[in-house]
């Protein structure tokens, strides 16, 4: 296990710090917009005022691509 996987699972280091490293492992940069780090996008709520994080409905459905994630983005994606 790497070094900075353990800083992470032990909360020494922030999320985004964690996926910045995991982005420049896989060779990703700031400087080719062809390969511009990921973050994942894991909010499925964009409305509420506030959100209950111990509640699943305001994470999206991460078994599914980004495309599926309703019919009619399947739809679109498909076509």
């Amino acid at each position: 296990m790497h070094a900075m996987t353990r800083q992470w699972q032990k909360r020494r280091i922030s999320n985004l710090d964690y996926l910045e490293f995991l982005n420049m492992a896989a060779g990703r940069s700031y400087a080719d917009i062809t390969q511009y780090p990921v973050v994942p996008w894991v909010l499925a709520d964009y409305t509420s005022r506030t959100l209950d994080l111990s509640d699943a409905s305001v994470y999206r459905d991460l078994s599914k691509p980004v495309g599926a994630l309703n019919a009619a983005r399947l739809r679109q994606v498909k076509e």
